[in-house]
């Protein structure tokens, strides 16, 4: 936070977010002229929310806090990817490590926020106000997440030019990761292997947030796996997978809900996975190959 040379002390408050409440111990007042709203930016945040008059369900508070607290988590991740990419340029891979930790916490904040959602959103409130949003209201357009893969995209292009800078494969640092003797002083993998450890941890973090999300689809709009067809028959056993239907639920863009299945399984970085199988293969006998 920037030092403001005015005192800064609130005053009386200039806006409020339910003008229309009669008791005046539930008006909720912003906007009083305090340093702190001015520092961290709270009134234009807080006015981002829409007024309880413009809310088309009582519901509608929720499901757009939630949304908002999650492009925000993701803005942070983002900034804390780039600062770690720029770490691991200039070999502070303990740094690196630490923010890519701190990305992967605060990407647990959006995944906790998307589960109130889940559990807590009624599914006819979403439907009813579904029914007001305009055409194309998707969250395929969310900015959060398009930046988040491709700044993805740019950490691990760091992330392996700083393996190939330091004559370490993965395979190494997977070894480092589990050893069970003091390195080397001069011995890189072990540091290598926090940062290793971070992009898994911000991987699974972005991944449970999938899942949590394909979850909330398939309690409000629908499309399920194990959902019958729209035309099976009343009674008997469902018909199998609904991957591949033509009669599953559409977003508001016209795309099938079996969209949100195939991004669920995505990995932000689809490469850390191979040294896992490497692994895997060094270290488990095949069993198809008969012993020496």
């Amino acid at each position: 936070m920037s030092r403001r040379a005015q005192p800064g002390r609130p005053g009386t408050a200039r806006r409020t977010m339910n003008p229309a409440e009669s008791n005046r111990l539930f008006v909720y007042e912003y906007d009083r002229g305090s340093n702190y709203e001015e520092d961290t930016r709270l009134t234009a945040a807080l006015s981002a929310l829409l007024p309880e008059d413009e809310l088309v369900h009582p519901d509608q508070r929720l499901f757009q806090t939630v949304h908002l607290i999650t492009e925000y988590a993701w803005c942070e991740m983002h900034y804390e990817m780039r600062r770690a990419a720029q770490g691991l340029g200039g070999r502070d891979y303990l740094l690196a490590a630490q923010l890519l930790e701190r990305a992967a916490a605060t990407g647990d904040v959006a995944v906790r926020a998307l589960c109130v959602l889940l559990d807590f959103l009624p599914q006819e409130s979403l439907l009813r106000m579904r029914e007001t949003f305009p055409e194309n209201t998707t969250g395929l357009d969310s900015p959060g997440a398009r930046n988040l893969r491709r700044a993805a995209a740019a950490l691990w292009q760091e992330t392996e030019a700083a393996l190939a800078r330091e004559g370490i494969g993965m395979r190494e640092v997977v070894t480092a990761q589990g050893r069970a003797a003091s390195p080397a002083r001069e011995d890189r993998a072990p540091d290598l292997a926090l940062v290793r450890q971070a992009l898994l941890r911000l991987d699974g973090a972005v991944a449970a947030w999938k899942h949590h999300h394909l979850r909330l689809v398939w309690s409000q709009l629908g499309g399920h796996p194990e959902t019958a067809p729209a035309n099976a028959p009343a009674t008997g056993p469902a018909a199998g997978p609904s991957v591949g239907r033509d009669d599953l639920p559409k977003s508001l863009r016209g795309q099938s809900t079996a969209g949100v299945r195939a991004m669920a399984e995505r990995s932000l970085f689809p490469r850390l996975w191979d040294s896992v199988d490497d692994t895997y293969r060094a270290l488990v006998p095949d069993e198809q190959t008969p012993p020496a």
